[in-house]
């Protein structure tokens, strides 16, 4: 998917007439505005200034047009340009005052244009990007460069739209429809200095390398250091051409956006790249990865201390991911920047979890995190805190996946033989079990809680076989339901995960097509839809585990070896080996999608943690409880 476009410079005179006119609009239009202006991210204009430099590897680029920009709140292409400056001979910058039009704002700069050789010809494929940080906290002086542009294209991959240039959300700063875009933007910073246009300690710090993004910026610095007619340009935008059909990329930051959006497409003639740097001019950003990679994903480990056996996965409302810990007895939380806000150990309930397996979050109040315990036979809540605000006290068998309805109700699998699905309101107490519809020894379930009536998809073996799916039409009546089943022959279902039109998609983790995928439809009775599938890195006995759809309506399964994605008709957008992001991730049973559109897997390969794999996703909104990846 194309991002944004930077118009070809003919005229730098004309387009810096261009840019003046417009700040100067936009800082009219402001002053018109009350002063008192007040609400969440408002306060009295305060007026900033920034300098830097801006390089093409380790050349100055001069005459590039260097824009400041405030990220857009009212949806795609709204962001603001609040200023604006040209590059001097050495590729110094400065731009001596702005204002914000919210204080928290998330900032960033272009740099367009300008010549890094030194033949005085502007290159008008050369566009560099940096996120800079919030508009209350920036810093005095930064670096633009590939590795900038590189680190901005992955974590901000989902925020661009086709105009020139626009980062947006869709929501003021402090709001939730917000916090996907000021989540993207931290994590650029925390990858990338933008003081030094170098990698930060966190991305230099084992596990993690800086190689991957290193080679991104090489390969974007055979186009910036090129020397004219461009040639080198010219190629790489060929090269880099999206599959999907759209158009190829005009210029530098559009071919890393869309390097970071099809990471497995093209790689080996992508990387070729890196060896065909201008003469004389050495690979600037290094270590990179000296042999051709599988993929061109960056993936991040984020290791938890204390972690033993890591199994569900979900995020709240600020994005913070909590993972459970079936042999450690806890929970995890982290917050999106990677650190944990959980004690040392995790939150224990009381010493109440015993096994705690798959993890929910529902929005009440500010959200309390269900959590079934299966050794215990029991389902717990806490909240943000930890602390526990509920306790089942009626009869439940080694309960493993869980759900909520519309109607504020838990739906639980007892998976256990003709142990069936218990159904409980917190509020009042009451509860009941059903074992009809063929629902004998549930597994996971999935409900679709955007259509009324609510569905609910239940996962079910069953003693003999064969195995099903189990469709449960739910209009909040207790006990009055609608059910109809699909049978999966011979094959063992484990993850599942409904996608925008309803439809469930089902990892399958035994039988005759173990490592495969499955979609049913959403009909009644529900059939299979397309599968068993092998496709994108699915192998036969590569047990697939975890599912989750995105808001573009792609489906990611997690397996032993790998990480697969698909579109909605099934077709790989990974490539035949799967991600792995350069070998970090292994054996991950759940994996969700962040408002970032990060996706996170857990790993229970040593150091045992979370993998995110950096803007990989359409961006979802959390916590997830309307069943449906809904954009946020």
């Amino acid at each position: 998917m194309r991002i944004f476009s930077f118009k070809s410079i003919a005229s730098i005179s004309t387009l810096l007439s261009f840019t003046t006119m417009l700040a100067l609009t936009t800082a009219t239009a402001n002053a018109k505005k009350d002063k008192s202006v007040t609400g969440t991210g408002h306060s009295a204009r305060t007026t900033h200034s920034l300098r830097g430099n801006v390089k093409g590897g380790r050349q100055p680029i001069h005459l590039s047009t260097v824009t400041l920009w405030e990220a857009g709140t009212t949806g795609p292409g709204t962001a603001t340009m609040l200023a604006n400056t040209t590059s001097d001979i050495s590729g110094n910058w400065n731009i001596a005052s702005f204002t914000c039009a919210h204080t928290a704002s998330q900032l960033y700069l272009t740099a367009t244009g300008g010549d890094a050789t030194t033949e005085n010809i502007p290159n008008p494929n050369i566009a560099l990007v940096l996120m800079i940080g919030a508009c209350n906290s920036l810093p005095s002086r930064v670096i633009i460069n590939e590795l900038t542009t590189a680190a901005a294209s992955y974590t901000m991959a989902q925020f661009g739209e086709p105009v020139n240039p626009s980062l947006s959300a869709n929501g003021d700063p402090g709001t939730t429809a917000y916090t996907g875009l000021n989540n993207a933007a931290r994590l650029a910073i925390k990858i990338v200095n933008p003081s030094t246009g170098a990698p930060a300690v966190f991305l230099t710090t084992v596990p993690n390398s800086p190689k991957l993004l290193n080679t991104i910026a090489d390969i974007l610095v055979s186009c910036v250091n090129s020397l004219s007619p461009f040639t080198a340009c010219t190629n790489l935008f060929a090269t880099v051409k999206p599959p999907a059909g759209d158009p190829a990329p005009a210029n530098t930051w559009e071919a890393a956006i869309d390097i970071a959006r099809n990471p497995g497409a093209n790689v080996a003639s992508i990387y070729d790249f890196v060896n065909q740097l201008p003469s004389g001019v050495s690979a600037p950003f290094v270590p990179f990865l000296t042999t051709v990679p599988s993929e061109l994903t960056l993936a991040l480990s984020y290791p938890i201390a204390g972690s033993k056996s890591l199994s569900g996965l979900s995020f709240d409302s600020a994005d913070n991911a909590w993972v459970s810990d079936e042999i450690a007895d806890s929970v995890f939380e982290m917050s999106p920047a990677g650190t944990l806000l959980s004690p040392p150990g995790g939150f224990t309930a009381g010493g109440n979890l015993d096994n705690p397996r798959f993890v929910f979050h529902d929005t009440i109040a500010s959200g309390r995190l269900w959590i079934t315990c299966r050794n215990s036979n029991r389902v717990d809540a806490i909240d943000g805190a930890g602390n526990v605000v509920f306790n089942s006290t009626f009869t439940l068998v080694a309960p493993l996946g869980l759900s909520i309805d519309s109607f504020n109700r838990v739906w639980v699998a007892n998976n256990a033989n003709d142990a069936g699905v218990t159904i409980f309101n917190p509020t009042s107490g009451s509860s009941f079990t059903t074992t009809s519809g063929g629902l004998l020894n549930p597994q996971y379930i999935a409900g679709d809680t955007t259509v009324s009536p609510n569905i609910m998809w239940v996962s079910n073996i069953v003693s003999g076989g064969p195995d099903t799916v189990v469709r449960v039409a739910n209009d909040g009546t207790p006990g009055d339901f609608t059910f109809s089943s699909v049978s999966l022959s011979t094959n063992t279902p484990h993850g599942i995960s409904v996608d925008n039109e309803g439809n469930l998609w089902l990892a399958i983790d035994g039988g005759p097509s173990a490592g495969a995928v499955m979609k049913i439809n959403n009909a009644v009775p529900p059939t299979i839809a397309l599968g068993p599938l092998f496709a994108g890195g699915l192998s036969l006995n590569n047990n697939a585990l975890g599912v989750a759809t995105d808001s573009n309506n792609n489906v990611w399964i997690s397996t032993f070896n790998n990480i697969v994605e698909l579109d909605a008709n099934g077709n790989p957008l990974s490539p035949s080996t799967g991600f792995t992001g350069g070998g970090l991730y292994f054996n991950g049973p759940a994996i969700a999608i962040d408002r970032s559109g990060n996706l996170w897997a857990v790993n229970n390969k040593a150091p045992i943690g979370l993998i995110q794999f950096v803007g990989a996703a359409g961006p979802v909104a959390t916590p997830r409880v309307s069943g449906r990846p809904l954009a946020p």
